[in-house]
């Protein structure tokens, strides 16, 4: 008796783990929600200590033009009392992800008058880099480029591990690899929008998590908004807060960025 209960259990879960869809058509389906005409997006990243101490504060450009072919972004980051700014291209090219990358400080650093020359800004400001580490954090805010542009929607390596609830509502849970970690997302069944994400050590502890503090209807879409990327080690927290979604007309790109 015992037995059959048991291969009864064993069945059962194995029937519901056969039924959970492929992690690509989950995220495929993802992604076909995203809007599909260009859009700019303007906002901050702003630091926070534990004692709600503003320790840094960054603006933020997003032109996400996600229905072209292939999809592509483009993301500006800068510090106001510095000056200092980065910028990021992506295009999600069928090999995988293409990047180009301009740091300021990287071009004020070759800049004559330090032995380096102008060369090392040609090479290294505004390039392909196809060696380009999306998990690099943004200024040391504990925010990587990942995060910020949901590169994890275009991942060729993922895993669905089940069906969940959050926020009381019906969810696909995918492992995404991140280096030795993994990050889970959690993303609606009837939608497809990302409800949260978690990125966790191959011993389950928490490294951060991605809050969906707010959407926004666009075209009869709803995309994510602002978020909170909670680092609990640290007791630190980053906000992405976006104050301006406008619709602009992006050109072709000229040139696509080397795939990773």
């Amino acid at each position: 008796m015992i037995r059959r209960i048991f291969f009864t259990l064993l069945l059962t879960a194995s029937v519901r783990a056969e039924q959970l869809p492929p992690a690509q058509q989950i995220l495929a389906f993802a992604r076909s929600q995203l809007p599909k005409q260009p859009i700019r997006m303007n906002g901050t990243l702003k630091e926070w200590a534990g004692n709600d101490f503003m320790k840094k504060k960054l603006t933020v450009e997003m032109d996400l033009n996600w229905g072209a072919e292939p999809a592509n972004a483009t993301y500006r980051i800068r510090d106001e009392k510095s000056g200092l700014f980065q910028t990021l291209e992506i295009q999600w090219l069928s090999g995988g992800p293409g990047y180009r990358y301009s740091d300021s400080s990287e071009a004020r650093e070759a800049l004559p008058g330090n032995g380096q020359g102008n060369d090392r800004r040609e090479r290294q400001n505004g390039t392909d880099l196809p060696d380009f580490d999306p998990n690099k954090e943004i200024a040391g805010l504990g925010v990587t480029w990942a995060d910020l542009s949901f590169a994890f929607l275009w991942t060729k390596q993922a895993e669905t591990l089940k069906a969940d609830k959050k926020l009381n509502k019906d969810c696909y849970v995918i492992s995404v690899p991140r280096g030795n970690n993994r990050l889970l997302l959690w993303i609606e069944k009837e939608t497809g929008r990302v409800f949260g994400a978690k990125e966790e050590t191959p011993a389950g502890e928490m490294v951060k998590e991605i809050k969906v503090v707010s959407v926004k209807e666009f075209d009869k879409i709803w995309m994510v908004k602002d978020l909170d990327i909670i680092r609990p080690s640290e007791n630190g927290k980053t906000a992405l807060k976006i104050e301006q979604v406008e619709m602009i007309t992006i050109p072709d790109p000229v040139g696509a960025p080397a795939a990773k």
